[in-house]
């Protein structure tokens, strides 16, 4: 049984899909027609563990999970209460979601669904987030916070990638193809994650300004083979090595002190790609004992020139 919430006022049960948003806009899952609630005020969302995940998405007035008011990812657990403005919500995970019967039949029908396929991958995480988490009041922060989670979900979808999880204060999604178009996309959405930043450092100037802050992203591009599928009732993630890769190619931005990195296999094949980035060496990273070939991205594909190809 999937996850579910129970409305307080009028005891009406919802259930979670495995993305659910909050909001006043007409297409949201749950729509809230208060004017202090936000377009797009927050979001529930299902993991690869098949744990759901609350985030406030840059709301004014905030989210609040047991009174507290959410400023990053939160996990749910059952018989948390989430308020929204007045509106308040039971939330519970749902009788053995989750959960796979180890019968020979059951067993086979998950094995099926998996399977191992290439795919690009991108990571971006907050810098310094910190000594962000420290300077800047609760409520900045959330909406500093929110607002990031927003954006990311928001440009990523425009260009085409499954968000596959949040994690605190980073972002992984993928794209299941691995052309030059696909890659120019990537590369393309990498430009709009680092201008999303620069929107919201924009709008949160003075405050940031003030406690001398900046909002940066690191983000990692790479390219290989996962296992693909159906991990449990429903929910669809990916595992493997390369997921561990992209998120050692975006570890490398700091020392490097470069915001976008791609990996060797990223480019592999593809002379384009290879016009738009500068070689920055071989590094060993943490956990591994062969060393990444990553580059630095100088400039990024036209726009006009991935629109016709779209």
């Amino acid at each position: 049984m999937p996850g579910h919430l129970l409305e307080s006022t009028t005891k009406r049960t919802i259930s979670l899909q495995d993305t659910m948003l909050f909001g006043r806009k007409k297409d949201c899952h749950i729509r809230l027609t208060d004017s202090r609630v936000s377009r797009q005020h927050a979001m529930i969302r299902r993991q690869d563990d098949g744990d759901y995940w609350f985030y406030d998405l840059g709301s004014s007035n905030g989210s609040y999970i047991n009174d507290q008011r959410v400023i990053t990812t939160r996990r749910l657990n059952s018989e948390d209460n989430i308020r929204i403005c007045d509106q308040e919500y039971s939330f519970d995970s749902g009788e053995d979601f989750g959960r796979v019967s180890m019968t020979d039949d059951s067993l086979d029908a998950t094995i099926s669904e998996i399977r191992t396929i290439p795919v690009v991958m991108l990571v971006s995480d907050i810098k310094g987030f910190t000594k962000i988490s420290e300077k800047l009041p609760p409520d900045v922060l959330a909406q500093t916070i929110g607002s990031w989670y927003r954006e990311c979900d928001e440009v990523l979808g425009d260009y085409g990638a499954t968000v596959d999880k949040f994690i605190g204060d980073a972002v992984l999604a993928y794209w299941m193809d691995t052309s030059a178009e696909t890659r120019t996309k990537a590369l393309s959405a990498a430009k709009a994650l680092g201008e999303a930043c620069e929107r919201i450092s924009k709008l949160q100037a003075e405050t940031f300004s003030e406690h001398q802050l900046t909002l940066d992203s690191g983000l990692g591009l790479h390219l290989g083979k996962v296992a693909h599928g159906q991990m449990g009732q429903g929910t669809f993630t990916m595992l493997g090595d390369a997921v561990n890769i992209t998120f050692r190619v975006e570890s490398l931005t700091r020392p490097l002190k470069r915001d976008v990195l791609v990996s060797e296999e990223f480019l592999a094949g593809w002379d384009d790609g290879h016009g738009l980035c500068r070689h920055e060496g071989s590094h060993i990273v943490k956990g591994r004992t062969t060393p990444l070939e990553v580059y630095s991205v100088e400039s990024y594909p036209n726009e006009a020139t991935l629109e016709a190809s779209a």
